[in-house]
């Protein structure tokens, strides 16, 4: 058995592992960039890009400084889009001069610092997207030939049917996922790497209105505060950087606020292929008689005996009964409320309840 015999064999092997496990697609690319002679590969869709993709961890910092200096918007090599979507081998002497590449930022400022600077890419598709492997070489070793990564074509059948199953093992582990969160009555909504909404389960889907919605796949928040944490929620979904631990509050007119919330997906739902990185938890104060006093500390920064005076008043008890149950005298209470009316924006008790309180209290 010849030594290209056995990486096809191998490779067979790493492609079964990783349409049933996301993490093995660094795996596979190492085994495709070691057939063509390459230093590192990464999986690139040829459209729309976004942080996250499977690569060897020779590029790591090269995927890194691609993504985060902005270089996916301002790339040369997509010039390679059309031929590779045609079944087209391409290296960078298929679509750029040497002069092209010699005054060229990308090359300058982003390949030559990591010491790269050749490539070869070739295409498939996995369901709607067209994705492309994008094999890196450094620049001391000299361009690809032709012959030499001619083989990457035969590979591409390959990996389409590997990611094509990938995506759908991905999407039904989503679909579950959103479902056992809709039976226990908690909205969700699943988010892909660019903030852009690929699921919702109908506790979700209930809560749209003018104040929170999706549109053509993008999440649509009325509360400009919101909107803008939000915003920055969405930029803490990049790999390496944790979620967003407060939850964030939206405001609606007429209506008591919903409260989001993020979590991390399980690994075996972030098929690449499909995108999901991450839940986004809506809470619904409208349908809650009396608010959680841990979700009041959270989303108002009140401190816990603050939060279950808040929590009690919001409910329809006065403020001697509130004072009562939780054992303090009314004048602490009356002290505490201050401070609630001051981190949550009102300013007497019936605001409080606008805000906070049972629909039948308002």
């Amino acid at each position: 058995m010849s030594p290209t015999d056995d990486r096809l064999r191998c490779l067979d092997d790493r492609l079964g592992e990783a349409a049933l496990d996301p993490s093995r697609w660094g795996a596979v690319l190492t085994e495709v960039s070691n057939l063509v002679g390459g230093d590192g590969a990464m999986l690139l869709q040829s459209h729309r890009r976004t942080p996250g993709i499977p690569c060897t961890p020779d590029v790591d910092a090269l995927v890194a400084g691609y993504f985060g200096q902005g270089w996916h918007v301002k790339d040369l090599r997509t010039r390679a889009v059309p031929r590779v979507m045609r079944g087209e081998v391409v290296t960078d002497h298929d679509i750029l001069t040497h002069e092209e590449m010699a005054r060229a930022p990308f090359y300058n400022d982003l390949l030559r610092p990591h010491g790269y600077h050749w490539f070869a890419v070739a295409g498939f598709r996995a369901g709607p997207e067209h994705w492309a492997v994008s094999v890196q070489r450094r620049t001391r070793r000299g361009p690809f030939e032709a012959a030499q990564v001619q083989p990457l074509a035969g590979l591409m059948g390959r990996l389409g049917q590997a990611a094509a199953l990938s995506e759908a093992l991905g999407r039904a582990a989503l679909d579950g996922t959103l479902r056992g969160l809709d039976q226990v009555a908690q909205a969700a909504l699943a988010l892909d790497g660019a903030g852009r909404v690929i699921g919702a389960n109908p506790r979700a889907e209930a809560l749209f209105d003018a104040a929170f919605r999706v549109a053509d796949g993008a999440l649509r928040i009325a509360d400009p505060r919101a909107r803008d944490e939000v915003a920055a929620l969405v930029e803490a979904l990049a790999p390496g950087r944790p979620p967003l631990a407060s939850p964030i509050l939206v405001r609606r007119r007429d209506r008591r606020p919903l409260v989001l919330r993020i979590l991390p997906l399980a690994e075996p739902v972030r098929s690449p292929f499909l995108g999901a990185r991450a839940l986004l938890l809506a809470s619904d104060l409208e349908a809650e008689r009396r608010p959680d006093p841990a979700l009041l500390t959270q989303v108002f920064g009140l401190t816990t005996a603050e939060a279950r005076l808040a929590a009690l008043l919001a409910g329809g008890a006065a403020l001697d009964e509130a004072a009562t149950a939780l054992g303090i005298a009314v004048e602490t209470a009356r002290s505490q409320i201050k401070a609630v009316f001051a981190k949550t924006g009102t300013s007497r008790q019936g605001a409080l309840v606008a805000l906070l309180g049972a629909p039948g209290l308002r």
